[in-house]
């Protein structure tokens, strides 16, 4: 998913309004998809970012050597940091992975000044044609993949972020979508991370005969190009985001 959260991460700042300077904090920065899209768009704001996980970090540290840069290791639910000392507070396709979303959404607004912008996006549900093709073409050829689908998640239907920000006090509270097409350069591009062995579906392939895994990938293929020669294939994608400021 790496490749569409940069793809994201700028439609997702425009929306929350990044300014071109001040400190930001990126709550569950993972790899550093939003932190390189904010590192791109201004050389004068200080990016803060943070995840639990310790190989995430490691990995950002590597890839962002610049002084203005820093991250940690911790949790979104008890942010180690003094109360009001980020400008905005982000966070980039996590809160559906929060065990406690509303701990979080507060405590983004403990750390971020009065006045100040916090914001977050996920994505929708069903959101991912890429990700219910691949579930409907399983479903199809074994019904008891039904039972290996992904329910949906906290924050990923129309409505709950609001809700979320609403309850920790943040005000003017606005929620939008952010559409974006997912463009894989031919069906292999579409199918080879599913063998990966990672999330739902790859996990899920892994436990497939040869057999059975092939005729799901021709089931997928036939699916996606028809009785056309390989090319590009373009899905949808779509994604809730909701923005609010610190009361003064």
């Amino acid at each position: 998913m790496g490749r569409w959260s940069a793809r994201l991460a700028p439609l997702f700042a425009g929306f929350a309004r990044v300014g071109g300077d001040g400190r930001v904090l990126d709550v569950g920065c993972g790899t550093g998809a939003l932190v390189k899209f904010l590192a791109d768009a201004s050389d004068r704001s200080i990016i803060v970012g943070i995840d639990p996980s310790q190989p995430f970090i490691d990995y950002a540290r590597s890839r962002f050597t610049c002084p203005r840069f820093s991250f940690d290791v911790g949790d979104a639910m008890e942010l180690p940091y003094p109360s009001h000392s980020f400008d905005q507070s982000l966070s980039l396709l996590v809160f559906m992975h929060i065990p406690q979303p509303e701990m979080a959404a507060s405590e983004m607004r403990r750390v971020t000044r009065p006045d100040g912008t916090v914001a977050t996006c996920t994505w929708a549900h069903p959101g991912l044609e890429m990700a219910a093709i691949f579930w409907e073409e399983a479903v199809r050829i074994d019904p008891h993949a039904k039972t290996r689908k992904p329910e949906s998640r906290p924050c990923t239907r129309p409505g709950q972020l609001t809700e979320i920000w609403l309850a920790a006090g943040f005000e003017a509270v606005e929620e939008t979508t952010l559409d974006l097409p997912t463009i894989f350069g031919s069906f292999d591009d579409y199918w080879i991370p599913f063998t990966s062995g990672a999330g739902p579906a790859g996990v899920y392939v892994e436990t497939l005969s040869p057999d059975h895994r092939q005729a799901l990938r021709e089931g997928l293929r036939k699916r996606l190009r028809g009785h056309r020669e390989d090319g590009p294939i373009s899905l949808k994608a779509t994604a809730l985001a909701v923005r609010g400021t610190v009361p003064s």
